[in-house]
């Protein structure tokens, strides 16, 4: 009965979202879409994968594969609804695996109830159900990835071969989507030897490699492909802008700079450097995210990242740590709703940060609903959080679930080190399913508190 009481909410606010949108709000919303669709329509039409006329290297090609199914069978305009549709699907289908997490760690008392809350909260969390109806790779990732972890959770529990491959081959699946996975698959063997030494069980060390050389051949493909066209081994080319993305965040939150203040300088110094290194200046100011200069671009951003002083660093993470768990996806929300304040967040964003001063202003600017939809969201987040703060010391304090806390929470932190200073909720999205997995085991640890004194 709750289950079918879930899927007819679920139901009914994805069709509430979409019918409240604007026309092309699924591609037009979705952050760097073009990335995505114009690769797919690429991959369509001659087999390859080309955006812009240059050929498709900032990020891996399986979300352009996904999405070239509805837009092959739809064409751009009317694929929207049939995207919208496949990513609610795998959104239920995160959820149910993480149910199925659940039901492998807790046996206890309720746990079917408490099943089902997670489910929920998982499916109806505000940030993945609008990032569900846009055209950005977050919800196949959380999907492959989820299914990784059940595998991996599920290995904690029986150690066999089938499941080391299976946890390599979904690994490497995700990191096809979005590169941060690469950091778990290479870390993998790291986790495992780990967690397999507190639980006391006998493994031979090579097995630990599985996962790793799995995901290396699913992903090698790739490799392949960029050797034959650039004859030269790389796996992305991202590197370099994303870490010059990074210096500009860290400069505008750790600083006070506004963004064309740090992308100024940061334009200015390159070029210096291109000069001093002899490098084609021309090609790598003009095409910054070109395979060519990713080596240099990405050495100059990381030097000059690192020269800022340590309280920079200290002010720009606080921001992005604090943004990525508890932003609520509202402006996601405000922005495929067509509602007024786009503006607002665009000038807070260019503006020279100067802390609770920049908030306040922000804040005086938006309107009545998106202000609602911000409190909404916010307080989903930070009363969630705060509950799954007490979950993690439930898991902790408990020997037996100690392994899956250990490992949930290295995800949290080594996709968050990944993410650095460019926080967003839309990056969260992956690590939503594992935040409500604590809230439930906070909520569990309360429940018990709550019948010990009645």
């Amino acid at each position: 009965m709750l289950k079918r009481i879930l899927l007819s909410v679920f139901i009914f606010v994805n069709i509430a979202l979409y019918f409240y949108s604007y026309d092309g709000a699924t591609f037009i919303e979705g952050a760097d879409s073009s990335q995505y669709y114009l690769p797919a329509l690429s991959f369509l039409e001659s087999g390859k994968f080309i955006r812009g006329g240059d050929y498709l290297t900032f990020g891996p090609p399986l979300y352009s594969i996904f999405l070239a199914v509805p837009i092959g069978m739809f064409g751009v305009e009317g694929s929207s609804i049939a995207i919208i549709i496949l990513q609610a699907v795998l959104l239920f289908l995160t959820g149910y695996i993480f149910k199925l997490i659940f039901l492998s760690i807790y046996s206890g008392a309720g746990k079917n109830t408490y099943s089902i809350l997670l489910y929920s909260l998982i499916v109806l969390n505000p940030n993945s159900l609008i990032t569900a109806h846009l055209v950005q790779s977050e919800t196949l990732f959380t999907f492959l990835f989820s299914i990784m972890l059940f595998f991996f959770v599920s290995l904690l529990n029986n150690v066999s071969l089938k499941k080391l491959i299976l946890i390599g081959l979904f690994a490497g699946l995700a990191t096809l989507v979005r590169p941060v996975s690469l950091y778990f698959l290479i870390a993998s063997p790291v986790f495992l030897w780990f967690l397999i030494k507190i639980l006391s069980k006998k493994v031979d060390k090579f097995k630990l490699f599985i996962p790793l050389i799995i995901g290396a051949i699913v992903i090698s493909p790739w490799y392949v492909r960029n050797y034959i066209e650039f004859e030269k081994v790389f796996y992305t080319s991202n590197a370099g802008q994303y870490l010059e993305l990074q210096y500009i965040q860290l400069k505008n939150k750790g600083s006070g700079w506004s963004r064309e203040q740090g992308e100024k300088y940061h334009n200015e110094r390159f070029e210096e450097y291109l000069k001093i290194k002899d490098k084609d200046q021309e090609l790598c100011l003009q095409h910054k995210k070109g395979w060519a200069c990713n080596s240099a671009l990405s050495k100059f951003s990381l030097q000059l990242i690192l020269d800022e002083p340590i309280s920079t660093h200290v002010k720009a993470l606080s921001d992005s740590w604090v943004t990525l768990l508890f932003a609520g996806g509202a402006s996601n929300i405000r922005n495929y709703l067509g509602i007024e304040g786009k503006k607002a967040i665009v000038d807070f964003q260019n503006s020279p940060f100067t802390g609770l001063e920049s908030i306040k202003d922000y804040l005086n600017k938006v309107n009545f609903s998106y202000m609602s939809i911000f409190i909404i969201t916010t307080l989903f987040s930070v009363i969630t959080r705060a509950v799954g703060v007490i979950g993690i010391f439930c898991l902790i304090k408990n020997r037996e679930w100690r392994p899956y806390v250990i490992l949930f929470l290295g995800v949290v932190l080594l996709f968050g080190a990944a993410y650095l200073y460019l926080g967003q909720s839309r990056f969260r999205v992956p690590l939503d399913p594992i935040l409500m997995l604590f809230t439930v085991f906070g909520i569990i640890y309360l429940k018990r508190k709550d019948d010990k004194y009645k």
